[in-house]
């Protein structure tokens, strides 16, 4: 959640409209994860480390299409938001403006191809495990916990 904060900060339109941009369909699915939810998730496996030996634990509080954020967003804080799909090419050059390296550029396009495809987790995944060992955050939460409005 808190990418949208610093590294891929939302922009704003004139009217105020934030923007939550990506190259990635607006059906595709967020996996989404408050940082501070990782310390509960660590604890819980360092309380009883022979439980997860060979597991996989995902730390998502909520999976989202991505035309649906700003709905979601709008809905908590009452700012209009809509979600724009960056081409690559324009996702490439917002990367480039903030002196990305071309391998860098290349690792997150393949990131955000993944994420279309797989999901954050892959396919096979429960990505709902880690809502098991403890309360994660949820967006609507997160942004009622920190009052974040796109700035």
């Amino acid at each position: 959640m808190q990418n949208w904060t610093g590294f891929f900060k939302t922009a704003k339109l004139d009217d105020g409209t934030v923007v939550f941009a990506a190259p990635m369909d607006q059906k595709a699915k967020l996996h989404v994860v408050d940082i501070e939810d990782t310390g509960p998730i660590i604890r819980e496996i360092l309380n009883d480390p022979e439980k997860f030996v060979g597991q996989d634990v995902c730390i998502c509080g909520e999976a989202i299409a991505f035309e649906d954020l700003p709905k979601l967003f709008t809905k908590v804080t009452g700012v209009p938001a809509i979600s724009k799909t960056l081409t690559e090419e324009e996702f490439r050059s917002a990367l480039k403006q903030m002196q990305m390296s071309k391998f860098v550029q290349d690792e997150l396009v393949d990131m955000y191809k993944w994420f279309e495809e797989y999901g954050y987790y892959g396919k096979d995944k429960d990505w709902t495990n880690g809502q098991k060992l403890t309360k994660l955050n949820t967006i609507e939460q997160w942004l009622k916990k920190t009052g974040w409005k796109g700035d």
